[in-house]
């Protein structure tokens, strides 16, 4: 077996053994420490390189790997994030929600550690006729959740000791745009925080929807609603997503780190996905593979509208399935 082969094979064995742990919740999976053990990396190629029997060369690399994974939970238990996350833990951990509502010098807010305050907040816009609307939602990690359509244009209850949301709307003749921006107020990173959202929207008009998010927990049912794009930029998520068939196309547009992405679409609508990722799993029942990165359901193009989806992703567990 050639060196560089087996080098790489051991690496790539390596990663999903870490990422497969993190799946399934044993460990939390974080690039930056794949960085930080980069003499690991040197460690495996001198091992493929040595002029020995494939049976020491073999049981050397078992080894290694061993260690690796033993090296790499040693790190993620003293986990403090990346460089630029170690930065600012340092430099501004002590900034805190102001809540100030006079003069004085003093903070309102008598508790010293957020992560005992829970804020519950809530904003709705009333409908009017617009025909297209959009919702523009800054999340970060949390858990997030769209709900049953609701009679306001958009309605958002959230409850976080780590975030303060604004909620704004602006209007045009025939549409809405709607905007819901957080801003992190914590001392620190704390165990127990605490991020929730609960999305409501109603079914009236056509809708865009763009979501930045960390790691985050979102379940995204859009089958009630008309929805003409979908644009989501994660970090390591788990994302449901589901879309029904309301008669116009839809894009559908997904980049995420280590994730896992579930996507449901409906039987009778030609789908088309793209996908450019580094390592996945990847289940699309019901499609066909068309080429390198590309696969369509049987008779793409025939129906009367259609549904893209597009993934970028890093390591990660992706599934589309057709209901």
């Amino acid at each position: 077996m050639k060196s560089r082969n087996l080098f790489v094979g051991i690496l790539l064995l390596f990663i999903g053994v870490v990422a497969l742990l993190s799946t399934i919740g044993i460990i939390n999976f974080h690039w930056s420490i794949f960085w930080r053990l980069w003499p690991f990396w040197f460690i495996l190629l001198g091992i493929s390189l040595l002029p020995v029997n494939e049976y020491v060369r073999s049981g050397l690399l078992v080894l290694a790997l061993a260690l690796g994974c033993l090296f790499y939970h040693i790190e993620n238990r003293n986990y403090e994030g990346n460089v630029f996350q170690r930065f600012f833990k340092r430099h501004f951990t002590q900034w805190t929600w102001n809540d100030d509502h006079d003069e004085d010098d003093a903070d309102d807010q008598t508790s010293s550690n957020t992560a005992d305050f829970l804020a519950a907040q809530h904003f709705a816009e009333p409908y009017t006729a617009v025909e297209h609307a959009s919702i523009d939602l800054d999340f970060g990690a949390g858990v997030l959740e769209l709900k049953s359509p609701c009679a306001e244009l958009a309605k958002v209850e959230a409850e976080s000791n780590i975030v303060k949301y604004s909620f704004r709307t602006e209007h045009s003749s025939n549409s809405a745009a709607v905007y819901v921006t957080g801003t992190g107020r914590s001392k620190g990173l704390k165990e127990k925080t605490s991020n929730h959202i609960d999305l409501y929207l109603c079914d009236v008009p056509v809708w865009d929807f763009n979501l930045d998010m960390g790691a985050a927990d979102a379940t995204l049912d859009f089958s009630p609603y008309r929805v003409e794009e979908i644009d989501i930029n994660g970090g390591a998520c788990k994302l449901d997503l589901k879309v029904g068939d309301h008669g116009i196309d839809t894009k559908i547009d997904v980049e995420t780190g280590a994730s896992d992405i579930n996507i449901s679409v409906p039987s009778g609508v030609d789908c088309q996905i793209t996908l450019d990722s580094a390592i996945t799993g990847k289940d699309f029942k019901g499609f066909e593979k068309i080429e390198r990165g590309l696969w369509r359901t049987p008779g793409f193009g025939q129906g009367a509208n259609t549904i893209t989806i597009d993934l970028e992703c890093a390591v990660s567990n992706l599934s589309v399935e057709r209901y």
